[in-house]
């Protein structure tokens, strides 16, 4: 079960260097600002629920310049973060938002709702403050996402939410679908510790409140299952940082093996 006070803890104290490191989070903002630009879809009042530091508010900001924007999160370091690109920006929660009934045209969100506990409550919440012909437009992470860090610590289940129950629960809360996108993403790293430590750096490690610590020997049976059963293909790729996630280099002299993880199920839902 997700520990909603963990979820807030976490991302209060990854606020200050969320930005340099979720790097899958912002390809995916990058599509949202794509979708509601190109989309055309006309928005006097609009929110983003679980803005973080707010980036996609930023960018949204320089092309809807006569809209007015909202930003929503429930760490309060990532409202701060946010307040410093643009001026409405609320501490709360996506199952109890602070908006009357049919206040905004549009609302977005970028890989948050995987964290939510009742998505039920949430959806209806989001239906509840969007006024007739308004827009739901949101991205998050599927039940795929993690699979082969779930398998080097042989663990089975997962609280990330399945394509069909997301969808099922928008329909019960009266939205229709006109479109549902399913696919996937990966990001490289050349050790399990990279891993761990990178989802500690957007915020993301421990959040099922069930989650124990775990002991050097398993770190380190868990890293040598990641070595041996998740090579890119079979190939050698750089160890570089700064590489894209499938940027490969047959350089000699940088060459280690780097393992191929698939990191995200990525579910996309444009809803009214």
């Amino acid at each position: 079960m997700i520990s909603v006070k963990k979820i807030r803890d976490n991302f209060s104290r990854s606020a200050a260097h969320y930005e340099k490191y979720a790097d899958i989070q912002a390809k995916l903002a990058q599509e949202l600002l794509e979708e509601v630009v190109g989309g055309g879809y006309g928005a006097n009042e609009v929110l983003d629920v679980g803005c973080g530091t707010g980036w996609l508010l930023a960018e949204l900001k320089r092309f809807l310049p006569q809209s007015r924007l909202w930003g929503l999160d429930i760490s309060l370091e990532m409202a701060r973060e946010t307040k410093t690109k643009i001026e409405a920006v609320l501490a709360a929660d996506a199952i109890s938002l602070p908006f009357k009934d049919q206040a905004l045209d549009l609302v977005l969100s970028n890989a948050v709702y995987q964290w939510v506990p009742d998505l039920a409550t949430a959806f209806k919440e989001a239906r509840r403050i969007i006024k007739p012909g308004g827009w739901f437009i949101f991205n998050c992470f599927g039940a795929r996402t993690l699979r082969e860090l779930r398998q080097c610590f042989g663990i089975e289940e997962t609280f990330l939410p399945p394509a069909d129950f997301i969808r099922e629960a928008l329909e019960r809360s009266g939205f229709s679908l006109p479109e549902f996108k399913v696919r996937d993403c990966s990001r490289n790293f050349d050790n399990l510790a990279d891993i761990l430590s990178w989802l500690k750096y957007i915020g993301v490690n421990r959040i099922n409140q069930h989650q124990g610590l775990l002991t050097p020997a398993q770190l380190a049976k868990a890293d040598h299952f990641y070595r041996s059963n998740f090579r890119a293909n079979g190939q050698v790729l750089s160890r570089s940082s700064s590489l894209p996630s499938n940027s490969r280099t047959s350089s000699p002299t940088l060459s280690v093996t780097l393992a191929r993880r698939i990191f995200g199920n990525i579910l996309y839902f444009l809803a009214i």
